[in-house]
């Protein structure tokens, strides 16, 4: 503007310039006077209150850019933590350039023009971070077959991370492209969790069966401590489940179920052995039985113990004692599904 006016100001004094040396006139005409001569503006004196209101504009503006630059660092943080520049190495060059533009920017904060550009700086780097990581949940779905679950959303959530992946996205980078992100990221989440929950109640069903084992060898009693700890995982399972997090669901389970078949397993075997003991001993009595009636046919005996001869009475091994079994179990519901609150 102020060069516009210089230019104007330099034409009007040739002009004026041209005009004087052309022939000099007879007579000068007396001055003209005008009756309503027009009053040159004066300029008004800026009063003290709007000084002071326009610092006060100024320091609301930098006191804004100062809190985007602090957003700024913190979603670029978050972005390279997610592995953004590996994600998409074009978008990411992008934003990291303007980056160090809107850095030197930062030396003038007070200026209302780098407000917009710092708020599109920072959705930048928030796509980045919600697009890396629905690239590596993709991953992590493709790697598991997860897809089935819920095809639609995968088949959305893919689309747009393939249209967000070509140079051409980063025309409309910003605002556009972090909401896209954000959508994409979302759709992978709903696979996610469809897998995740009906793994998990797959789970819970093989954890339930394998808690039906555990009590059916008393473990609650002979191994209190381990058993109640394992009910603890089924019902941090349940908690997890109904809060919406079926993958910590899925992992409880999974250490329920593989607890309880522990138990079952190693009382089981312990069992084994034990009625293997038993009937051992009975074999011995029954052979002793045997001997002793023919020792009676052919050496009579008093009522002396005979040495390798049990009495009929003898207690070959200690009793097992699960009288508090039935109050040592801990009973779990045989389904779970989500509270409202969860939905």
């Amino acid at each position: 503007m102020i060069k516009h006016r210089l230019i104007i100001a330099s034409t009007i004094a040739l002009s004026l310039v041209f005009i004087g040396c052309g022939s000099t006139p007879a007579a000068q005409d007396a001055p003209v006077t005008d009756e309503n001569p027009v009053e040159e503006p004066i300029a008004e004196e800026k009063t003290d209150d709007q000084t002071s209101n326009n610092e006060q504009d100024a320091m609301k503006i930098e006191e804004q850019n100062k809190a985007l630059w602090a957003s700024i660092e913190s979603a670029r943080k978050d972005a390279i933590d997610a592995g953004a520049e590996e994600a998409n190495k074009i978008a990411f060059t992008a934003a990291e350039a303007e980056y160090a533009t809107e850095k030197l920017a930062m030396q003038n904060p007070s200026s209302k023009e780098l407000t917009s550009a710092l708020k599109d700086l920072n959705a930048r780097y928030l796509a980045l971070k919600e697009y890396a990581q629905a690239k590596a949940k993709k991953q992590r779905i493709d790697e598991n077959n997860y897809a089935s679950y819920k095809k639609d959303a995968y088949d959305e959530g893919v689309a747009l991370i393939n249209e967000l992946a070509k140079p051409e996205s980063n025309i409309t980078f910003g605002d556009n492209w972090y909401k896209k992100a954000q959508t994409a990221n979302a759709k992978m989440d709903a696979v996610l969790t469809a897998a995740f929950k009906s793994l998990a109640q797959a789970k819970r069903n093989e954890a339930f069966e394998a808690k039906k084992k555990a009590d059916s060898v008393k473990s609650a009693v002979s191994r209190k401590e381990e058993y109640t700890a394992y009910v603890d995982n089924f019902r941090n399972g349940d908690q997890n489940y109904i809060t919406k997090n079926p993958e910590g669901a899925l992992e409880n389970y999974e250490k329920a179920r593989a607890g309880f078949e522990k138990l079952y397993t190693e009382i089981a075997e312990k069992r084994a052995k034990a009625q293997a003991a038993i009937d051992e001993a009975k074999k011995r009595v029954s052979q002793s039985e045997s001997n002793a009636a023919e020792a009676d046919v052919t050496k009579p005996l008093g009522d002396e113990p005979v040495e390798g001869i049990e009495s009929e009475d003898a207690k070959l091994l200690e009793d097992d004692d699960f009288s508090s079994q039935a109050s040592a179990e801990i009973e779990i519901s045989e389904t779970v599904e989500e509270t409202e609150e969860a939905h």
